[in-house]
């Protein structure tokens, strides 16, 4: 992925729940097992108004927590959530900070580190190691696991140490695939029947489909809805007269991709390959010697 280094207007981020609305925190939300209660607390602010409150019932079970995510993503190597965490009779668990950097980079979620018992206001930390080019999204909060209350308040993010308001979001470049939103209601594909050879035409275009899916560039590397290509070509193929019309329909979609620059050779062997995929179906279901060459 490209991401550049955007200016836009700041928002204020809600790390210390002072920006109320019909009396929930904005940006806010929560998640986790039912029986818990969550609520603003103006008697036990550690700064300014109010502090996020979690507290467990006879019905809690597991786990409850507050979750605010990041409206942008960030350069760096390192992020760190700091914040205060004030505790009442927390057992069966542990109460703390938890950051999530989205899709699977890097969690944690203070597990074997967290605050038992009743404390009074301390300041915690955690830190998780950056991947700004796999980041989709940074999520961050507090939870309560087990029986007890938590409060939390004056939360802060930084990124080596600086803090977001000194630096300038990132903004992953949107890819033509992602700008294709014509079938985003639907195919606009209906079929009411079809006769054998077309049921064979629609077997080698899912064949074809899912081969170029995976292994043309121009497809990897986001210029092409693939899915939606395929709402664009079907109708095409299911009017296909013979075998000789649909192969060329599927020459000319192939070429339509456009080329590609030739990757690098590497130096393995054919027995240097553990999996192998069967790919004989190119060559062994009487496409025309033009279709097998693209292929």
């Amino acid at each position: 992925m490209t991401y550049c280094q955007i200016e836009k207007p700041l928002t204020p981020l809600n790390l210390n729940f002072e920006i109320v609305e019909k009396g929930s925190p904005v940006g806010w939300e929560s998640f986790g097992s039912s029986g818990y209660v969550l609520a603003l607390d103006s008697s036990h602010a550690q700064n300014r108004q109010y502090s996020a409150y979690i507290g467990s019932t006879a019905e809690s079970e597991n786990f409850k927590a507050w979750a605010y995510t990041l409206p942008d993503n960030y350069d760096g190597k390192e992020i760190t959530l700091s914040g205060y965490i004030k505790t009442e009779d927390v057992t069966e668990g542990y109460a703390g900070l938890w950051m999530r950097i989205d899709p699977s980079v890097a969690f944690d979620n203070m597990n074997g580190k967290g605050v038992t018992g009743t404390t009074d206001w301390t300041q915690y930390a955690i830190t998780l190691t950056m991947d700004p080019e796999k980041t989709q999204k940074i999520v961050f909060g507090g939870l309560l696991v087990g029986k007890g209350k938590m409060w939390l308040d004056n939360l802060n993010i930084t990124v080596d140490g600086k803090d977001l308001k000194d630096l300038k979001p990132l903004q992953r470049k949107i890819f033509p695939a992602e700008k294709d939103r014509e079938f985003d209601e639907g195919s606009k594909i209906t079929i009411t029947s079809v006769d054998e050879s077309q049921v064979k035409n629609l077997k080698t275009l899912g064949l074809i489909w899912g081969f170029l899916k995976y292994y043309h560039p121009n497809i990897a590397s986001g210029q092409y809805n693939w899915d939606y290509e395929l709402f664009r070509v079907l109708p095409r193929v299911l009017k296909a007269g013979s075998q000789a019309s649909r192969d060329d329909i599927l020459v000319k979609w192939i070429e339509d991709l456009g080329t590609f620059p030739r990757g690098k050779e590497t130096d393995l062997t054919a027995e240097d390959v553990k999996l192998k995929p069967d790919l004989e179906w190119i060559e062994n279901s009487g496409f025309s010697d033009e279709l097998t060459a693209q292929l």
